[in-house]
């Protein structure tokens, strides 16, 4: 069992989608459960709550943040030290840079959820789209969808860890398969 704890609802969405298409074998509430809270300060305050008082299955649980232009290693070292106090067993996984990042990595994946969009993460400013720092605007622009939950749904019904470019993404997923594959 996997439990993730995302900032926002739009991670959620997202994940919901995910594990729906790549793991239809594992059942939500049972094998994985996603919870959002409202932004990271809400997610670094109540995240360890939540972990202390788990008492459902032997869940790993899954700390997942968008990085925003912070310094990675003292994101990591932050929610580590509010988790290792629980004693329970947790990976953290940044975004680099915000969940969009995650989209612009499967060109292919947008251009499905919006067939009007032509774009390609080929060119230059989109081939590593963890180090871009605006990821929601561009996909914003991109596709002409500005509501961040709408955009996270229909893309992530898309999306194919075998070929996206973002490496955050890929860590992400490799947990995920270690865990319910």
């Amino acid at each position: 069992m996997i439990v993730i704890f995302t900032e926002e609802e739009s991670m959620n969405a997202a994940l919901e989608q995910l594990m729906g298409r790549h793991f239809p074998d594992r059942i939500k509430g049972f094998h994985w459960f996603v919870i959002d809270f409202n932004g990271k300060s809400d997610l670094e305050r109540e995240f360890p709550k939540r972990m202390k008082i788990w008492n459902y299955g032997d869940p790993l649980f899954v700390i997942l943040r968008d990085n925003d232009g912070s310094d990675c290693i003292e994101l990591k070292k932050l929610l580590h030290d509010l988790a290792a106090p629980m004693a329970k067993p947790f990976k953290i996984r940044v975004v680099c840079q915000e969940l969009e990042s995650w989209f612009l990595g499967d060109s292919q994946a947008v251009n499905a959820a919006y067939p009007g969009c032509r774009f390609s993460n080929q060119t230059a400013k989109y081939r590593n789209p963890d180090k871009m720092t605006n990821a929601s605007q561009k996909l914003a622009e991109l596709t002409g969808e500005f509501s961040k939950i709408g955009r996270a749904s229909l893309i992530a019904a898309h999306l194919d860890p075998t070929r996206n470019v973002s490496r955050s993404f890929q860590v992400f997923f490799e947990t995920l398969e270690q865990h319910l594959g």
